[in-house]
């Protein structure tokens, strides 16, 4: 199998999937609209939009660029895709199970390690300023009830 066939196959399937997000998985596994705030939706559209469009463009430049290139810029590495989408997909039940801060601060922290982050104090800062904030104020700026 060629390099080109593989990029085709991989960036393929990455907007199947997206494809797959946007019609399906996330309008049926969101809850409903509160009426107030921003619907559960918009960030889970926007990023499989992004998914969905990003994996487009490259179908686009390998069917016009039919000849592998040299290095692995703009190759799709299954491994280290996975290593940030596992979190993703994990941290919803997390959420439900633990609450929103534990399982924000620990996924925060498993991101900033897996992407070369290894001072623990700014891995400790960085982990626990956001997912604080955030919380503040969604909670009691805007009252959404948070798990």
């Amino acid at each position: 199998m060629t390099q080109a066939q593989r990029d085709t196959i991989s960036y393929g399937t990455v907007a199947v999937f997206s494809s797959a997000l946007l019609l399906w998985i996330i309008p049926t596994w969101s809850p409903e609209y509160p009426g107030y705030g921003v619907p559960a939706t918009l960030l889970p559209n926007i990023a499989a939009g992004f998914m969905l469009a990003l994996s487009i463009l490259g179908l686009i430049r390998t069917l016009l660029h039919k000849a592998a290139s040299t290095g692995s810029v703009g190759r799709i590495h299954w491994k280290h895709l996975a290593v940030f989408l596992i979190p993703c997909v994990l941290l919803m039940p997390a959420m439900s199970l633990a609450g929103f801060i534990p399982a924000g601060i620990v996924f925060m922290a498993w991101i900033q390690f897996v992407c070369g982050q290894r001072r623990w104090l700014t891995m400790a800062i960085v982990s626990v300023v956001p997912v604080v904030v955030v919380y503040a104020l969604m909670r009691f700026g805007l009252g959404v009830p948070m798990p």
